[in-house]
């Protein structure tokens, strides 16, 4: 620490060679930073996948960063026992600055090494709903979506949560490794009606409805569902269930929809029941819908 402070008040820092090392350090973040938005504007053209050349541009924003942090030090300090006693001084100060950040930090480490999300992920965290558009040392940010499980409607709002949030709360990935979700459909029937006839006419709509769906996926996201399926020895077939409400049954269908089309297939599997009963003669009651004066 006294070899420190003597250098400070040597000669070795007089105003010239401060306002070299100065210019010279601006000039590196200058380059670092016209050379990672050169970058950030050639790769996604160069990459089909924007998940390739986001992942691309992060390893080479965090080597970059570190290889300028290391030449600016340099510069300022000359001697090896100088450097390594500014590295720790800096590192000591951030540490105490803001525990935060290096939990963010550590979070970002996770994020890509264990890779529970990735640029296109739909998730849930801590009551916040978005597809990942990107993530850096510090935060995760998200197009901000509806309720997944109920539609797929962006809201146009662009959010930013914190990187430790996946240590302090838990992350819903909605197409981790299958672009495909569970959802479900409630279509009420009157408790005058017969719930087996009502069942089998469920079942079979359901499964017609169901088998339109998969018929408008690509091959690629089918073979990677069945393997799912497979691998889980889950049963992909939807599932019928009958509750009894307080004025009619509700008559549940639980199927696999891909991820971008909730919104449309549960409409289509709702509209196909609804149709469907009243075609049979089986009774559907309206649900009468409560208003909310402010």
């Amino acid at each position: 620490m006294h070899q420190f402070l003597d250098y400070l008040n040597s000669d070795q820092s007089d105003s010239d060679l401060f306002v070299k090392n100065v210019l010279i350090s601006l000039g590196l973040i200058l380059i670092g930073f016209l050379f990672m938005k050169a970058l950030g504007w050639f790769l996604p053209r160069l990459f089909k996948r924007d998940s390739t050349a986001q992942t691309f541009i992060r390893v080479t924003r965090l080597i970059l960063i570190l290889l300028i942090s290391f030449f600016i030090l340099s510069i300022w300090f000359t001697r090896v026992e100088l450097f390594g006693v500014m590295i720790i001084i800096v590192v000591g100060f951030a540490a105490l600055a803001s525990k935060d950040i290096i939990v963010d930090l550590v979070a970002y480490i996770y994020i890509y090494v264990r890779s529970p999300l990735r640029i296109g992920s739909a998730i849930d965290i801590n009551g916040v709903s978005g597809e990942v558009v990107d993530f850096d040392f510090l935060q995760i940010n998200l197009a901000e979506i509806g309720k997944l499980t109920e539609k797929r409607s962006y809201t146009g709002r662009y959010v930013s949560v914190p990187n430790r949030w996946i240590f302090d709360h838990a992350v819903y990935n909605y197409n981790h490794d299958s672009p495909f979700v569970v959802v479900d459909v409630m279509v009420p029937v009157d408790f005058r009606e017969d719930t087996e006839e009502v069942m089998k006419i469920t079942a079979r709509v359901a499964y017609e409805q169901y088998s339109k769906f998969m018929d408008k996926c690509d091959d690629e996201s089918l073979e990677i569902f069945e393997r799912k399926m497979e691998s889980l020895g889950a049963d992909k077939k939807p599932k019928i269930r009958i509750e009894v409400g307080n004025s009619a049954y509700k008559v549940f269908v639980e199927f696999f929809t891909s991820y971008d089309a909730i919104g449309q297939n549960k409409m289509l599997m709702q509209n196909a029941l609804y149709q469907t009963f009243m075609n049979k003669g089986i009774e559907v009651p309206i649900i009468p819908v409560v208003k909310v004066e402010n």
